[in-house]
């Protein structure tokens, strides 16, 4: 207050001046706060700036951790593996060089022995595969035969592309290095001889030499064409590989069991890939056929066999992709049909097993087996003369003459599903008519009873075909894939563990889905053991049966 008389005592210029002069003041402090709004700014600028870089390489580190925890636990899974695989193949070995108690003969110590051998050098690659770049590997001496100098020689030469250094000198030969393969066909040995020129530049000092290409056994001496010649006479012509031996013996060279055992183990993981592919592409099908059969298996330590099952699943016989697939199983639960499948949702022909039960209550259609509803009467008629079971063959006779002409006329999937429903639904309604008429006329409890209850308690699943051209009647086509497995089974699935029988299914999967598709399985496997080693997983499929093509050498 003491101010205003100034200001009255102040003229106008005077009032002006002042006022100017508080504006400055005022602009000067507003100056400066902005200043030091900026700064503060800036400042909070360069702290959020370095806060985003802490939280970058704290993200970074995370992340690096991550992948370090992720390699951890997969050096230590590889390493559980490994330990798994190592005191498996100590106890194969064990068994199989400490073997005293076992109440077996000399042809069952042999069979086992071989597929123990088979085993462990299975094992061994598999422990090899899983072993990391860094660990230092053991330098073992090839193991090889002397190839016996009466063998016919095919010389096959591999020499580098150019014979010009680049420093533009002509390169000059100074020698060669020599490896020799052992090739056979049937009763004849011979020899593949690989020779490796060495080529050099005098200016440069360059050695130049060209590898020669991979081969499954790399440090072996097979030929593609001897292991095919093995697997095919093991798993098709059911010849043990005890046999074998004394034929190549008589051939000229004496190739002990306990070898052959182990290429065929090298060889079941290499082709394992190819079934694996094979399966993928099999559950993306909408029709599959499904069976299974008992085969022996011998456990170590245990004396005697006890009952395995090899399992079946086939591509429909309408399919345009023709192949089969065996699964190895130490037993019949339903379990393992489930594993196999896994998500797969279509329509599944099988017999009336109740291990397939759990499949239909989670989507799967079922589609009966005709065949095995008329085996019911027909071992009735075979075994007892039965009248009643000889008319109602006649009544299947009639559905299977449908199927027969349509085949006859190659009839497409409409056109099968016109010619059904023209004449085989008609004829399966008088089927069971016939059926239920006869039910009451026979005892509770026989085995007409039950021949006719069991077409009666499946009447919907086997004739679901009449209605759908791409369904078959019945079952027949994956028994026959089946049939050759009763055949050799005593011979070439006398197996010592699970792993020889998965060896067996992966291996007799390749050889039957290549006789499926009308290749020679010899032929096949040699080619396709010829190309695996070089052929990128990208053309995997080319290798597959019903993919394959011959690959000209």
């Amino acid at each position: 207050m003491e101010s205003l008389p100034e200001l009255a005592q102040m003229d106008a210029e005077q009032l002006r001046n002042l006022t100017a002069a508080l504006l400055a003041q005022l602009a000067e402090r507003e100056a400066q706060i902005i200043d030091r709004d900026a700064e503060i700014s800036r400042r909070n600028a360069e702290i959020s700036q370095r806060n985003a870089e802490i939280s970058q390489r704290d993200a970074e580190i995370n992340a690096q951790q991550a992948v370090l925890a992720s390699r951890n636990n997969e050096i230590k899974a590889k390493q559980l593996k490994i330990d798994q695989l190592t005191h498996e193949m100590a106890t194969l070995r064990r068994y199989r060089f400490g073997r005293h108690s076992e109440q077996l003969d000399v042809v069952q110590c042999s069979l086992l022995d071989e597929m123990i051998d088979a085993d462990i050098e299975a094992i061994s690659l598999e422990i090899e595969a899983l072993k990391l770049p860094s660990v230092p590997k053991l330098k073992e001496k090839p193991r090889r035969v002397t190839l016996p100098a009466s063998f016919p020689r095919r010389e096959v030469a591999h020499e580098p592309d150019e014979t010009q250094c680049s420093c533009g000198c002509s390169l000059v030969r100074i020698g060669e290095d020599i490896s020799e393969k052992l090739d056979y066909t049937p009763g004849v040995f011979t020899v593949e001889k690989h020779i490796r020129g060495k080529w050099v530049c005098r200016k440069c000092e360059r050695l130049i030499q060209k590898p020669v290409p991979p081969h499954i056994i790399d440090k072996g001496i097979p030929t593609a064409g001897l292991l095919a010649q093995v697997l095919v006479a093991k798993y098709l012509d059911h010849a043990p590989l005890y046999r074998q031996e004394s034929i190549f013996e008589r051939a000229g060279l004496a190739l002990s069991h306990s070898t052959l055992a182990e290429w065929v183990g090298a060889c079941g993981v290499r082709l394992q890939p190819l079934v694996e592919a094979m399966k993928e592409q099999l559950l993306m099908r909408p029709v599959l056929h499904a069976d299974e059969t008992p085969v022996p298996m011998l456990k170590p330590g245990l004396g005697r066999t006890h009952r395995a099952y090899l399992w079946s699943y086939s591509s429909s016989e309408y399919d345009e992709l023709q192949t089969v697939i065996y699964d190895f199983a130490d037993g019949r639960g339903g379990i393992h049909a489930q594993a196999f499948l896994g998500d797969w949702t279509g329509k599944l022909v099988c017999d009336d097993y109740a291990g397939y039960k759990a499949l239909f209550n989670r989507g799967i259609i079922e589609v009966g087996c005709m065949a095995h509803a008329r085996r019911k009467l027909h071992d009735l008629y075979a075994n007892h003369r039965s009248e009643i079971a000889e008319e109602g063959l006649r009544y299947f006779a009639a559905l299977y003459e449908v199927e027969r002409d349509g085949r006859e006329l190659k009839l497409n999937a409409d056109g099968r599903r016109l010619l059904r429903q023209q004449r085989s639904k008609p004829a399966a309604e008088a089927l069971r008519q016939w059926l239920t008429r006869q039910r009451g006329q026979v005892p509770d409890g026989s085995a007409t009873r039950q021949a006719i209850d069991y077409s009666l308690g499946r009447w919907a699943a086997l004739t679901r075909y009449i209605d759908d051209g791409d369904l078959p009647i019945d079952n027949n086509h994956i028994e026959n894939r089946i049939r050759p497995v009763a055949l050799g089974r005593s011979n070439w699935l006398f197996a010592g563990s699970l792993r020889a029988g998965q060896r067996a299914a992966i291996i007799m999967s390749l050889i039957q889905s290549a006789k499926l598709n009308g290749h020679d399985p010899y032929r096949y496997l040699k080619d396709v053991l010829e190309r695996l080693p070089t052929q990128p997983a990208s053309r995997l499929d080319e290798l597959l049966p019903y993919r394959w093509q011959h690959h000209s050498s």
